[in-house]
């Protein structure tokens, strides 16, 4: 199965890629100072809508990394007004940031695309300015189970916190989903893959999508509704 097909029906519905609101990730504004003619990295950018609105309102110049063609070819049918928004696909590590060069450099959601967690903190707080931002959105565990029954679960705040300062950047703000946000996000995924199946019964494809739609569903209802959450960690990289 094509994960970037995947990706793009359980998508299609939705251009906020992750458990969050557009009036929180408006929050962004004032947490990362932003302003005209800021430079931004987008890790995993998806359909970039974080970065597309920048660019709309305050003439940000961006770049936008990811793997999926359709996402990208979403965002880049959505030229901002203002601003100068540029993507590149392919895998974000064989992109070649130079150290201290963006103003602020987002991850959100996908930590992955850079090998894991700490790995994704390392590369971010490199490419940032002194005195920059970083923005990483990750999965958090909202407190230990009693029984993880062999299952691998994330960092819990104050675990995020510490390896972000170790890693040379102080964070100032955090922006969390709540249970609704996260409820939503998800419901529209199974929602849009259901509704896929429903209309491509023939597609080679068909059962391996509806499988993987049943088994995200199921990890949902048993792990994240109960033990985990999703939070943006906003940063400001020393000196500067």
């Amino acid at each position: 199965m094509d994960l970037d097909q995947y990706w793009a029906i359980a998508e299609q519905d939705i251009e906020i890629q992750n458990p969050v609101t557009d009036r929180k990730l408006k929050l962004l504004d004032d947490y990362c100072d932003i302003r005209d003619g800021l430079s931004v990295l987008d890790v995993g950018c998806g359909k970039a809508w974080v970065m597309r609105r920048w660019a709309d309102s305050f003439g940000i110049t961006g770049i936008g990394l990811d793997t999926n063609r359709h996402f990208l070819d979403f965002a880049r049918s959505k030229p901002p007004a203002r601003g100068a928004v540029s993507y590149i696909e392919g895998p974000a590590q064989r992109y070649q940031a130079a150290p201290n060069s963006f103003d602020i450099v987002m991850c959100l959601g996908a930590t992955f695309a850079l090998g894991d967690l700490v790995k994704a903190i390392d590369w971010t707080v490199a490419a940032a300015k002194p005195g920059g931002y970083i923005v990483i959105g990750e999965m958090m565990l909202k407190h230990r189970p009693l029984s993880t029954q062999g299952q691998l679960l994330p960092h819990d705040a104050l675990d995020m916190i510490g390896i972000i300062e170790r890693h040379g950047a102080e964070v100032s703000a955090t922006i969390s989903a709540s249970d609704a946000d996260f409820e939503r996000y998800v419901s529209h995924h199974r929602h849009a893959t259901l509704r896929w199946g429903r209309q491509h019964t023939g597609h080679p494809n068909q059962a391996e999508i509806l499988a993987k739609s049943r088994a995200d569903w199921m990890y949902y209802l048993k792990w994240i509704r109960p033990h985990l959450g999703w939070t943006i960690f906003v940063a400001r990289k020393t000196g500067g």
